[in-house]
């Protein structure tokens, strides 16, 4: 009887555990104005992390560290990459001035931060908590559980487009989940699905908060030998035909068989590359791009691998907006064909190219 009476203390000392537990849950909301209360208190912060993107015939991971301080500085350094030439690359903004160098190249661009176009790795680990907060501003929150990222404890969301939504962050409907830690309330991982669109996103390895970060982080030396671009200094420069094809650097293909009425309206040059652009009407008006860069593919569209040329190609269109973004690389260069025409008539563009 004794032992009887002790199961049942122990009983009924796990049922009010439990209960007191139930009447204290957290709610998303709740836990969605923890982290946005821990952004607001968050001097400065270091990080390392990963980050992956497979959308629109890109496949990407990056592993970096990253360092911020309040309100504009930041710091990223690639550490590993899948494409060679991103390993070892450094973005660097005092929040005036910015440095981005790539050492495949054994080159920095220097400029003012908003004028600054990086590659893709660097877009996303300069941007990634921006847009995250972003994300949150225009979604509906539900608290999924809980699991375990880094070796942490962490709450599971999962962020949806809200229907009365000023603005579309997510692409297509897309969905994000992200996973806070429970102690200090930061986001350790998120991702994004979006169907057609693709899919990324990222994972915080090891972190800290406030840690006192020193302004000369937020600065940088440019290494002996190597070439520098001030991106102030490339705005577009219009030319002729002739002038574009003999600054190219490489052949520059023309095509022989544009859309009917079509005319050449425009050449110039921008940074490494030259563009041609074409206009007929409302209904047709495109550019070719052709350059040493990666193209930057448009947010919106179904994406699907074509052969042009005899190259393997990435065909992306937008049906409703009557738009089509076509690319590949040909002998070292990058040709694009985007704008407002079919893509058939941009791979018959393409197929006329001499």
């Amino acid at each position: 009887m004794k032992n009887r009476g002790w199961i049942a203390v122990g009983l009924l000392l796990v049922v009010s555990l439990l209960l007191a537990g139930c009447g204290q849950e957290i709610t998303a909301e709740e836990i969605v104005a923890k982290v946005r209360e821990t952004v607001d208190s968050t001097q400065d912060a270091h990080a390392l992390v990963t980050a992956t993107v497979k959308a629109q015939g890109i496949e990407m991971r990056v592993k970096a560290e990253v360092w911020e301080k309040s309100p504009n500085k930041v710091r990223a350094e690639v550490l590993e990459a899948s494409e060679d030439r991103f390993t070892g690359t450094i973005l660097v903004s005092d929040g005036q001035q910015a440095w981005y160098y790539e050492p495949a190249r054994n080159q920095v661009m220097v400029g003012e931060p908003e004028g600054m176009e990086t590659p893709l790795p660097q877009e996303m680990l300069a941007e990634l908590q921006d847009v995250i907060q972003q994300v949150l501003d225009v979604s509906d929150v539900e608290l999924l559980g809980d699991e375990t990222v880094a070796g942490r404890q962490a709450y599971k969301l999962l962020l949806t487009p809200k229907e009365d939504a000023a603005q579309q962050v997510l692409p297509g409907d897309g969905t994000v989940t992200i996973w806070v830690d429970q102690e200090q309330w930061f986001i350790l991982k998120a991702t994004y699905e979006g169907g057609a669109l693709g899919q990324g996103g990222m994972e915080v390895l090891s972190f800290e908060l406030n840690p006192g970060l020193d302004d000369a982080l937020f600065t940088y030396q440019i290494p002996e030998g190597a070439q520098v671009v001030e991106v102030q200094n490339q705005e577009p420069v219009p030319l002729t035909l002739d002038e574009a094809r003999q600054q190219a650097g490489f052949p520059l293909l023309v095509p022989d068989d544009v859309p009917e009425g079509a005319t050449l309206i425009e050449v110039f040059r921008a940074q490494d590359s030259i563009i041609l652009r074409y206009n007929h009407s409302t209904q047709v008006s495109f550019a070719i791009v052709q350059g040493t860069g990666l193209a930057s593919p448009p947010p919106l569209g179904e994406s699907q691998g074509i052969t042009v040329r005899g190259q393997a190609a990435t065909a992306i269109t937008d049906e409703a907006g009557g738009n089509s973004f076509l690319y590949w690389t040909e002998n070292g260069v990058t040709v694009t064909i985007a704008g407002h025409l079919s893509l058939d008539e941009a791979i018959k563009v393409a197929e006329s190219l001499q």
